[in-house]
């Protein structure tokens, strides 16, 4: 085994959580940094010029980590079998340099102020009978206005392009009204809005609710972010999600954090390595990381501060697989907390409608190219005389349509399934005229939804796989129901010729996308008894690791993950740059 020198930090995984800590941590003082890598080092800005390769990023997966080598398992609850996803459905994690945020969609929200505080909220005004037993939901140990000045800084220096709809406190005409106050707008103004978002928007008013811009890690205009970064505008292409930007208009460790981190010459990458364990001494502290490299060479990283910035399936697992004599079921599983609270997001589109010969061009744009309501996420409504807590986003239905993939998805309802006369009278016809109402729902924490080590599968190293235990209960089943209702209103005052509507909601499937949003596994909390972590992500019985992302969410609330995580980061690497090494391997108050 090769022994390197030791360094003041080593992350697991080079993507957002660990470019955010480098660039934030390094310039300032005197540390030295290393994140190993699994992916190749290639994702860069010229890679992706006039690379519209739809089978190669859509079908393909080509930047994302290879299913064969590393998968995880699932059941829908502790009496199934458990089987290992062996092609893509659900999650989308990234493999290489940046991340997922290179091939991410790039809505970039803020939580509501009432999902920092989800069953005190309740509680206070429904009674805590409303909360179900086995639903094990809890208050976040930060809030939203502690939270704020990191939203903040992540968003400006992002670039994200928005309408403020809560200025100090002051609703704006056209934003979301919903939102937490806010201490500035929007560093740019909001990406141009779709035909098809046009369409909801005027008929959103119409009924009263409260339509915006989506906020977007996109840029609009041309921008030169607070590191001296200069980027260009969005084009419009169409090619976003699961692609590279070929502008770098869209925001990502590699147009933001990695050229002020690597400009110190302290912080160094170290692709196509998987770490296999996080190593410990006899007091069960961390010693730094054992990895192997793309030869097969084994090597050992010691560092003073190990931080798990992986994806949230693998974070989880990273903490399972660092067991000891000090750590016998794993590092932050001292009381038995690592796996649970693992959540997802309810990400449906229940209605659809069919505009007969109409052109909507949904080859072009993208999933921030569209208007948002908020008037149904969180308890922006009473839920009094509700049969269910909780709610979600709504939007139509985005742009970047993929000719190779979403033909039959297009058509699904409308025409009988397959490629009969009507089905292709129907494609020439109206392919580019049908479109969606979409939800992005909360997914509360229960008991019997969980992670941990599968007994029968292992990956390429011998490593056993994560094995997720989860489905939807009835509480998600009744605000789907209720979504529904109120997106078929929308799509009906839209007045399409043909609507198709899915009324109930299916049991989870792990073969279906839904998106990447795990949550949960290795949450934060007050105390040992409640989290894996504290409010910094720093493991309670091993303080000397940090777990990063989305994996620290006591549950998943109705809108996407990035902003709050990378809120969550900035908060970490100030309290590690400032604090950590004042008094190390202590807890952070």
């Amino acid at each position: 085994m090769i022994r390197h020198e030791a360094v003041d930090i080593v992350t697991i995984g080079g993507g957002m959580t660990a470019a955010v800590i480098a660039a934030l941590v390094l310039p300032d003082t005197d540390l030295e940094m290393v994140s190993i890598e699994q992916g190749p080092a290639q994702w860069t800005y010229p890679d992706f010029q006039h690379n519209h390769d739809s089978l190669k990023f859509n079908n393909r997966y080509a930047m994302m980590q290879d299913l064969s080598r590393v998968s995880w398992t699932w059941r829908p609850d502790a009496r199934a079998p458990a089987l290992p996803m062996r092609q893509y459905g659900s999650f989308h994690p990234g493999h290489g340099l940046g991340g997922a945020m290179v091939h991410w969609t790039a809505l970039t929200w803020r939580f509501l102020p009432t999902d920092f505080r989800y069953r005190s909220h309740h509680e206070e005004r429904y009674g805590a009978d409303r909360i179900p037993d086995e639903m094990t939901v809890q208050d976040w140990p930060v809030d939203y206005d502690e939270l704020e000045r990191h939203y903040d800084a992540f968003e400006w220096d992002i670039g994200v392009s928005g309408q403020a709809g809560n200025l100090g406190g002051q609703i704006l005409p056209g934003g979301n009204p919903f939102e937490g106050p806010r201490q500035r707008p929007y560093p740019n103004p909001p990406l141009a809005p779709s035909a098809f978002g046009e369409l909801f928007d005027r008929a959103a008013t119409e009924l009263g609710l409260h339509p915006f811009p989506t906020p977007s890690g996109i840029l609009s205009r041309g921008w030169t972010d607070p590191y001296g970064n200069v980027r260009a505008g969005c084009l419009y292409c169409g090619f976003c999600t699961r692609y590279g930007c070929e502008v770098g208009a869209k925001s990502s460790p590699i147009t933001t954090w990695l050229p002020p981190a690597l400009e110190t010459g302290r912080y160094e990458v170290r692709t196509g390595s998987v770490v296999l364990e996080i190593g410990t001494d006899a007091d069960g502290l961390a010693t730094g990381v054992r990895y192997v490299n793309a030869k097969g060479e084994e090597h050992f990283q010691p560092a003073e501060v190990v931080i798990s910035s992986a994806y949230t399936l693998e974070n989880i697992r990273n903490l399972l697989l660092a067991r000891s004599d000090a750590h016998p079921d794993g590092i932050g599983n001292d009381r038995g907390m690592v796996g649970r609270n693992y959540t997802y997001q309810l990400n449906q589109t229940p209605v659809r409608g069919l505009w007969e010969g109409r052109r909507f061009n949904f080859y072009m744009g993208n999933g921030c190219t569209i208007p948002q309501i908020h008037d149904f996420n969180g308890d922006n409504f009473d839920h009094t005389d509700l049969d269910f807590l909780g709610g979600g986003r709504m939007s139509p239905s985005a742009g970047q349509r993929e000719p190779v993939s979403d033909v039959q998805t297009a058509l699904e309802g409308f025409v009988p399934r397959g490629w009969g006369a009507e089905w292709k009278a129907t494609l020439a016809s109206s392919w580019d005229g049908i479109g969606g109402i979409s939800m992005e729902a909360e997914s509360p924490a229960y008991a019997g939804n969980f992670c941990d080590l599968d007994p029968r599968f292992t990956d390429h190293w011998g490593r056993p796989l994560l094995r997720i235990t989860f489905d939807w209960r009835e509480n998600e089943r009744n605000m789907y129901r209720f979504l529904t209702a109120r997106a078929e209103e929308i799509l009906r005052a839209m007045e399409p010729d043909r609507v198709a509507t899915t009324p109930e909601l299916a049991p989870y499937r792990y073969d279906e996308y839904q998106s990447t949003h795990a949550t949960g596994g290795a949450i934060m909390g007050t105390d040992p008894g409640n989290s894996v972590t504290n409010s910094y992500g720093q493991v309670w019985d091993t303080p000397n690791v940090f777990v990063t992302g989305a994996a620290l969410f006591p549950q998943n609330p109705g809108a996407n993950p990035t902003g709050t995580v990378g809120a969550l980061a900035y908060r970490t690497a100030e309290a590690i740059r400032d604090r950590y090494f004042r008094a190390p391997r202590e807890l952070l108050a």
